[in-house]
């Protein structure tokens, strides 16, 4: 026999009059045994404290400060109280307190037994002759005393905040100088294995696992003093512990809470120079936490059981390696500062996949319910240079040595998780809400009357929230569904230089992969309500990065990155002969909002060049199924693809202003769609609205007096959405498809613009844009069945290669090609008579250009373009292509808008207009017979002849059928 763990058992009621927790700590050195229940309560709450290596410089000598190494602890408090209380367990004081525990659970049972053969009769109403909506004899709660007074309920606490102080040196009226290398490490281990079947208001888990170290060390102040230190500082924190219990065949039992939280805070390696003072450090910082762990419980056959609130937190924070002075220096020449965290864990569950939370809610009512917010957030303030009156240096500079900073941040938060509540009622729901967000600004020099300048920094981030899901909900009412929204993205500032009255610089390199939720699945056969998949993934890089900006000195940014950005996945559901079931709901967003490679300045210099190799992704393909089903298998989708971006931008007041930028980026956001109706009513059916735009400005460049250059290369892909298929076959009302599938495009690239200075513009554009794609279906046998109605536009907009001075110089180059689909082939069948089969496609598009118009006054003005649209709407060209150009235009002259080209003449450029000749319009219609829709509103009769004349209608006045613009 083992040796028995101390405990200490105190009673207190709550509210509703349930007998519920007491309290009980136990070591982690010691060994529970097995064959006994442990303690309802266990908590442990740990502050290790370790100082050492620090010193004060003051009054011409230095004292070196006192160190400790102790720990704060409730150990010895809950220890006193367990060696206490062990008597009273011992003897079996508490047993007659089980009969009154067994009488409370016995009322819970009655009333948990009532609600849930309630929830099982109205499933059986919805479904009378399905086979899979009876409920097993044996599947209400059966509630039994184990004779543990407090059910196997836990409320466990397993919290450690380790602080770390170290090798910091602080010159105040005095010199300090310290060289550290210091480790610190704290780890407690406590699983839960728990049980609370067949129990009332039993093994439920509140479970609170957190690790938050805490390092301040290798930081230098000089205050009318030097401060100056060296070494490093390793600090790992972990808290730990798999959650184990049960609820099936019981009522409110087997229920988890379990916030995990994982939050190191770092701040190390920073030199503050303060009045007439010099600070410097080169110092190595290690933060690492570790919380939480897998949960598992089942909740089948009972009654408000199985059910779990996930939170796991991955936070790491620095605010490290940066240098600060207030009149006076500051330097941190190399450095190297990472973090990170890990909140939960996994083991293997469902197929072998390595999953965070699974639970179940078969055969029960209100059970195996998930409800997980998984944020993974690093927070970075690193390797920034800021001077007020000062100088400040991170990283190399022209007078002083430096190997530059290196960064890097890892959070992981929470894992793939899986349920189910088949032949349930409001069971095996899952509320996911993953979030991935690094939140940085690194590497900027910032100056008011001084020089800051941040040069070296290469920063390395992962951020992972969250994963997949499954669940199922066949033959349950209000079960198996699904809500997800998993943002990613970035919120960051870095290789950014901006001086007023000084010098700054910023440059910096980075690599970074976030990514939030994945693939979600359900079923939802032979149910009601259930199976419904709803996901709006966001992915969403917004940043800021190679710029440079002065007024009155000189700034200078230069960057250059790598980043993934994947929000959430496929969505996937399906059911047969259910109701309002099945349906799959996408709303992905795919934005990256960018600014870089920007050089500006009023009264000074600014310059900045950036590079950027972006891959931003929202969402999957859709699938979902409604064969033989009421409301089922339907699908909404609207994805959106919108990078918007501006990069290379010259521009100055009175000054010079240079921008140089290169980008590749590809954003997607959602996929393909399918699903059937099969056979069904209100089934099947599709609604999308995908949007493939792009929005950016790029290679332009504009001065009132003064030089700028804005340079930019750009290769843009924007995807929305896909093709869709769909059937509606023998069904009423049942795969149809209403679709507006847009693509706009409005760019604005390598123009010249100049009052009294000199400009150069330079843009060479590759933009590839698509908006969703093919539509397939099928109405036969059906009434009001497999019907399209599909309305594809494209709106192009683009200025480019344009030169304007008044009395200066202007050169702008423009290297255009973009490319453009929206839509695709319709294709459906069926008997028209009973308004299935018709498809009716109605493709709008306009493409408007302004380009290679030079226009000068007193003034010298030069473009130079190359022009290579190509915009397809459902495989035509867009009714209106207006290309507005004038190369070599005079003062006086306007521009000519030409009558508008074939296709197949659209490259050939027009001539220049002489002297100032107005534009030439092209000739009006002589008459307006068979170009203007009549207003004759068909008979009624004629509805069983001709049922697409509504549609024809309808088509016509959005199209503006026979109205011929295209010249």
């Amino acid at each position: 026999m083992q040796t028995w763990a101390k405990r200490g058992i105190q009673t207190a009621l709550v509210t509703g009059g349930l007998l519920m927790l007491g309290t009980g700590i136990a070591s982690a050195d010691e060994n529970v045994n097995p064959d006994s229940p442990a303690g309802p309560l266990d908590v442990n709450l740990s502050v290790p404290v370790k100082v050492q290596d620090n010193a004060l410089g003051t009054l011409g000598k230095q004292v070196d400060l006192p160190e400790v190494d102790k720990e704060i602890s409730t150990k010895p408090v809950t220890g006193a109280v367990n060696k206490a209380a062990a008597p009273v367990t011992k003897t079996g004081a508490l047993k007659p307190a089980a009969p009154a525990m067994g009488a409370a659970n016995g009322v819970i049972a009655k009333a948990t037994d009532a609600a849930s053969g309630a929830a099982q009769r109205v499933g059986q109403a919805t479904h009378p002759g399905s086979q899979r909506a009876t409920v097993a004899q044996d599947a209400t709660p059966s509630v039994q005393d184990n004779g543990d007074p407090f059910h196997g309920n836990k409320v466990s606490g397993n919290i450690a905040v380790p602080i770390l102080i170290s090798g910091n040196a602080l010159g105040v009226l005095g010199d300090a100088a310290v060289e550290s290398d210091a480790t610190q490490t704290y780890e407690h281990d406590s699983d839960i294995n728990t049980d609370g079947s067949h129990g009332g208001f039993a093994g439920n888990v509140v479970a609170l696992d957190w690790a938050a170290p805490i390092q301040i060390s290798g930081n230098a102040l000089g205050l009318v003093g030097s401060g100056h230190t060296s070494g490093s500082a390793t600090q790992e924190a972990s808290t730990t512990g798999d959650i184990v219990t049960d609820g099936t065949n019981g009522g409110l039992s087997g229920n988890v809470v379990a916030p995990q939280g994982a939050t190191p805070l770092q701040v190390s390696g920073n030199a503050l120079g303060w009045f007439l003072g010099h600070a410097e450090t080169d110092f190595e910082g290690s933060s690492e936490a570790e919380s939480g762990g897998s949960i598992e419980t089942h909740g089948s056959k009972g009654a408000g059981t199985g059910n779990v609130a996930g939170i796991p937190v991955a936070l790491p924070a620095k605010v490290s390696g940066n240098a600060v002075s207030w009149g006076g220096d500051a330097d941190v020449p190399s450095g190297a500062y990472e973090t990170e965290a890990e909140a939960g864990d996994t083991k293997p569950g469902m197929n072998d996949i390595p999953t965070y939370i699974q639970t179940d809610g078969d055969d029960s009512f209100l059970a195996g319910n998930v409800a997980q917010p998984q944020p993974a957030v690093p927070a970075t303030v690193a390797g920034n240079a800021a001077a007020w009156i000062g100088n400040s240096l991170v990283g190399g500079g022209a007078d002083r040595q430096g190997g530059g900073v290196d960064l890097g941040s890892d959070a992981q938060a929470g894992g793939f998780t899986s349920t189910s509540g088949e032949d349930a009622a409001g069971s095996g729901n899952i509320a996911d809400a993953p979030v991935a967000l690094p939140v940085e600004a690194f590497c900027v020099g910032g100056t008011w009357i001084g020089n800051a300048h941040a040069s070296g920094c290469d920063n390395d981030v992962e951020a992972e929230a969250g994963s997949g899901t499954y669940t199922t909900g066949n033959g349950s009412f209000l079960g198996g569904n699904t809500v997800s929204a998993p943002p990613a993205g970035t919120v960051e500032v870095f290789g950014v230089g901006g001086s007023w009255i000084g010098n700054a610089s910023g440059s910096a390199t980075e690599t970074k992969d976030v990514k939030a939720g994945g693939y979600n699945g359900s079923q939802g056969n032979d149910s009601t309500g259930s199976g419904n998949v709803v996901q709006t993934p966001v992915a969403l890089p917004a940043e800021v990065f190679g710029v440079g900006g002065s007024w009155i000195g000189q700034g200078a940014g230069e960057a250059s990155e790598t980043k993934t950005v994947t929000s959430g996945g496929g969505g996937n559901t399906q059911d047969d002969n259910a109701a309002a079931s099945a349906n799959l709901v996408q709303v992905p967003v795919s934005a990256p909002v960018q600014a870089f490679g920007i050089g500006g300045a009023w009264i000074g210099q600014g310059s900045g060049a950036a590079t950027t190799d972006t891959t931003s992704t929202a969402g999957g393909i859709g699938h979902a199924t409604g064969k033989g089903g009421f409301l089922s298998g339907n699908i909404g989708a609207a994805p959106v693809s919108l990078p918007a971006q501006v990069p290379g931008i010259g521009g100055a007041w009175i000054g010079n202003g240079f921008g140089e930028s290169e980008n590749v980026t590809d954003s997607t956001a959602g996929g393909d769609l399918s699903t059937t109706g099969e056979g069904g009513s209100i089934a099947g059916n599709i609604v999308e609205a995908p949007v493939g735009a792009v929005a950016t400005v790029f290679g332009d460049a504009a001065v009132w007096g003064g030089v700028v250059k804005g340079v930019a290369s750009n290769d843009v892909v924007s995807t929305a959405g896909g093709d869709a298929e769909t059937n509606g076959e023998g069904g009423s009302i049942a795969g149809n498809v209403v679709a507006a599938q847009l693509l706009p495009v409005a760019q604005v690239f390598g123009n010249a613009a100049s009052l009294v200075g000199v400009a150069h513009a330079a843009g060479v554009n590759s933009t590839e844009a698509n908006s969703g794609g093919d539509i397939t279906t099928s109405g036969e046998g059906g009434a009001l069945s497999g019907d399209i109605f599909d309305v594809p536009a494209a709106a192009v907009a683009q200025v480019f290669g344009n030169a304007v001075s008044l009395g200066g110089v202007a050169h702008a180059f423009a290297d255009n090609t973009t490319v453009g689909t929206v839509g695709g082939t319709d294709t459906t069948s069926g008997p028209a008579k009973a308004l299935s089969g018709i498809t009716k496609q109605v493709p709008v598009g306009v493409v408007a250009q302004v380009y290679d118009i030079p226009l000068g006054l007193i003034a010298v003005t030069s473009t130079t373009v190359r022009n290579a649209t190509d915009i397809s709407v459902a495989g035509q060209e867009p009714q209106i292509d207006l290309p507005i150009t004038m190369p070599e235009m005079g003062a006086t002259a306007l521009p000519k808008l030409p009558a508008l080209p074939a296709r197949a003449e659209r490259s050939a450029l027009p001539a220049e207009l002489p002297g100032a000749g107005l534009p030439e319009l092209p000739e009006l219609p002589t008459s307006v017979e068979g170009v203007l829709p009549t207003g004759d509103v068909p008979a009624i009769a004629q509805l069983d002849s001709n049922p697409t004349a509504v549609f024809e209608q309808v088509s016509d006045l959005v199209s503006g059928k026979g109205i011929n613009i295209k010249g």
